[in-house]
């Protein structure tokens, strides 16, 4: 099944699905672009060989279209609640933080230094209350601190 925090492959990493979504009558999974070179690589989710299909690059979000008789779980979108707990979650692990800020685009999160994400969980959902409000997108090694992309933007997309 493709869900939010699924793994897919791509040049030989591991990669993370942050979201599942509908849109024009089709699926579509949602990670973060920087991991790409541009629309039209290649990747393999789910034993499938797919194609980025459009690059949002002033918000770092690729959109890969899935086959319809794909097995999917649409992804449940919340609002991020400041000074709260959160959670990166993936195939391989959970990483604890706390929503900083959560600006209308942005979210900026606070990690506890022995516990950061890594290079493969770039594009991992951000969960509050068991749904997705942000995908993770950077962080910054020296403050212990990180950024996600705020879930306001993939349901723009939707509208």
């Amino acid at each position: 099944m493709i869900k939010a925090g699924s793994s897919f492959s791509y040049n030989g990493k591991r990669c993370t699905i942050g979201a599942v979504i509908p849109l024009n009558e089709h699926f579509y999974m949602v990670t973060v672009a920087h991991i790409f070179r541009g629309k039209g690589d290649h990747l393999t989710v789910d034993g499938m060989k797919l194609v980025v299909t459009r690059i949002l690059k002033y918000y770092d979000l690729a959109l890969i279209e899935l086959p319809p008789e794909s097995v999917v779980e649409i992804t449940e979108f919340g609002s991020a609640a400041e000074l709260e707990q959160a959670e990166v979650i993936n195939d391989f692990r959970v990483i604890r933080c706390r929503v900083v800020n959560a600006g209308a685009s942005l979210l900026f999160l606070g990690f506890q230094c022995y516990n950061m994400p890594e290079p493969g969980d770039s594009g991992s959902p951000i969960l509050q209350g068991g749904k997705v409000i942000g995908l993770m997108s950077s962080v910054t090694l020296d403050t212990c601190m990180g950024i996600g992309i705020s879930s306001n933007i993939i349901l723009s997309l939707q509208e």
